[in-house]
């Protein structure tokens, strides 16, 4: 890695540090599990068909359960006048210390998300960044040694995919935040 990189990243590093002393924490954050979150955010790599439809079909999934779900996909190659099912940002949209910018990323991380999900099973630099300054109440993606933007972080092998993914992200969440009843004596 050399010298310029270096210098990029520990910039990266001063911005999120300092968007996130902005930030105050989410109010809400120990009441949400899946069945009680309204609004889902779901974010992901929008370059490969599969990854796409999988992540339309289990929006629509959210959508029938009755939930509001938004869509923000990264296109590392993107073509001019393509369009996508979803809102997505490009790699020009990475400013020099790779966060992500426009007003499509700024709208998405204001977004009060009960439930802000990273739907794939790795992650990126400015794709952290999006989740580590959402105002989300809880954030979920795959782990990674960024930390710092999970609430929750599932680790499956690689050939596990995305469907694993979701299944074993669903399973967690459902056993998340339940309410209790008292034990009658």
């Amino acid at each position: 890695m050399g010298w310029i990189q270096n210098i990029r990243l520990k910039a990266h590093h001063r911005r999120l540090q300092q968007q996130l002393k902005r930030r105050s924490a989410p109010k809400g954050r120990d009441k949400v599990n899946l069945a009680n979150a309204q609004q889902v955010g779901l974010l992901f790599q929008g370059d490969e068909p599969d990854v796409c439809k999988q992540v339309q079909q289990y929006a629509d999934q959210l959508r029938k359960r009755g939930k509001q779900v938004r869509l923000l996909g990264y296109l590392d190659q993107h073509k001019e006048g393509e369009e996508r099912a979803f809102k997505n940002y490009t790699k020009k949209q990475l400013d020099w210390t790779y966060r992500p910018t426009g007003p499509l990323v700024e709208e998405f991380t204001k977004q009060p998300f009960d439930l802000l999900i990273h739907l794939s099973l790795s992650s990126s630099l400015h794709q952290a960044y999006i989740m580590a300054t959402s105002d989300a109440k809880l954030r979920v993606g795959p782990s990674t040694e960024f930390t710092y933007a999970y609430d929750l972080m599932i680790e499956l092998t690689s050939r596990a995919g995305l469907t694993a993914f979701i299944e074993q992200m669903e399973m967690l969440l459902g056993k998340t935040n339940t309410p209790h009843e008292p034990a009658n004596s």
